[in-house]
Parts: C-alpha cells; structure tokens; sequence
C-alpha cells in the first residue's frame, strides 16, 4: 500500500490577518488624502469665488464717480471695500472678502489697488 501525500496549496490563517492589516492600513492612507484634496478644494473653491467677487466689485467701483467704501455679502462671502484718497483725482482701493471653511475656519482674500476718478 502507497502513501500519498497530498500538497494542499492554501493561506495559512498568519497570511489572511497580515494581507487584511495591510489593505486596511492602505485603505486608512487613502481616506485621509481624500479628505486633503476635499479641504484643497474647498479651499480653492473659495479663493476662485472671492477673486471673481472682488474684481466684479473692483470694476463697479471704477465706474463710479465719486466711489465709497462699504461692506455686503453674497453667496456667503463677505466683501469689505475701503476707499482712500491718495491724491487729486487718485483714489486707492483695498478690498477684502471673507469666507469660512466646512470647518468654520475663516479665510480672507485681500486685494490693493488704485483708481483714477473724476471729482478731486
């Protein structure tokens, strides 16, 4: 009578934990740059509406004859805006917009600039 052995090809139970601590440590990395890249764009987000606000505001501003300083709020971005004279008939112009993060943080974008008027 012959013995043979079988080869039983297989994990032992020491392979499955290791490989299940590996993919769930990698799967850890992975949300966490998720939730990076969901903050950058939240971030970038707001930036890019703040810019555009402050520019529309920035134009209006120019077209105005005698511009003023002054505060509103849209799409819940507020907007500050500070008009000083620097000279005759040379207005300098600082704005700033305001927005808050999902994590209530609070970020501010702020552009100078100077505008030509027509009254002294």
């Amino acid at each position: 009578m012959k013995w043979k052995c079988r080869k039983e090809d297989g994990f032992t139970l020491l392979e499955v934990m290791t490989s299940m601590f590996i993919m769930s440590f990698s799967m850890l990395i992975l949300l966490h740059l998720a939730m990076i890249a969901v903050d950058g764009n939240t971030w970038a987000s707001g930036t890019t509406s703040s810019t555009q606000l402050l520019q529309e505001k920035l134009e209006d501003l120019r077209s105005q004859a005698n511009p003023a300083s002054g505060a509103d709020t849209v799409n819940d971005i507020i907007r500050n805006w500070t008009v000083s004279t620097v000279a005759t008939h040379l207005r300098q112009v600082t704005l700033s917009a305001t927005w808050y993060s999902p994590d209530s943080v609070g970020q501010t974008y702020t552009i100078n600039s100077y505008i030509k008027t027509d009254l002294p």
